[in-house]
């Protein structure tokens, strides 16, 4: 496991926690839901709150594990300063643990009554960089674009006629063999079925579709 990064490390331990507390609960026939698990590791309990399949393989996987022992609702804050765990972790001597109270007996709030524990609503911290990536829906909606607009010319004839020269200009611009002189039959009858698709993909879109699809037209 290589680079792995303190808040995984972290939360490897709140699924130890979570297991030797499923194994402790069994032994002894007590009722895991009266347990309560503290850890002073904000996006730990970010992740432990939400759904594991918001989360990367790695996340997902241990999250899953830890609430098939535990519910969201077993765990809670502690505060870097309440926690006994800490006193080791940074170096505290067997002389000086020996006189600390909060490693033998915790803190003394938790003796205190569940309505003096530490608040820890709004304490869960968010991690990005660990949250999976979800394609993000991308609506594509294409509609007809006319070559001109028909409504600026005053008969059909001409409208044809201009829209002949466009292809023509087009396909010179194309090819080597360029055409000159009038226009011809062809080239007037490819205008005209270019505007009457064009009509066709506006008005008749769904019937377009369907016979693309080779599908059945609907009765009505």
């Amino acid at each position: 496991m290589n680079n792995i990064t303190l808040p995984r490390l972290q939360l490897l331990a709140a699924l130890v926690d979570a297991m030797l507390l499923q194994y402790f609960c069994r032994e002894t026939g007590l009722n895991i839901r009266e347990t309560t698990l503290w850890t002073d590791a904000t996006v730990v309990l970010c992740w432990i709150r939400s759904n594991p399949s918001r989360w990367k393989t790695f996340i997902c996987n241990r999250v899953t594990e830890i609430q098939t022992y535990t519910t969201p609702t077993h765990w809670r804050y502690c505060s870097g300063e309440d926690n006994p765990a800490d006193h080791v972790s940074r170096g505290v001597n067997a002389d000086q643990l020996k006189r600390m109270g909060t490693w033998w007996e915790g803190p003394a709030r938790l003796s205190n009554g569940v309505e003096f524990w530490l608040r820890d609503a709004g304490t869960t911290e968010q991690s990005p960089s660990e949250e999976k990536k979800t394609p993000r829906p991308v609506l594509h909606i294409q509609t007809p674009a006319f070559l001109l607009d028909p409504s600026r010319y005053s008969s059909y004839w001409s409208l044809l006629r201009v829209t002949a020269w466009i292809f023509r200009f087009i396909q010179n611009i194309r090819r080597a063999h360029q055409s000159s002189g009038k226009l011809i039959a062809s080239e007037l009858t490819k205008a005209r079925l270019h505007w009457i698709k064009s009509v066709q993909t506006e008005y008749f879109s769904a019937e377009l579709d369907v016979l693309q699809k080779n599908v059945a037209l609907p009765r009505e």
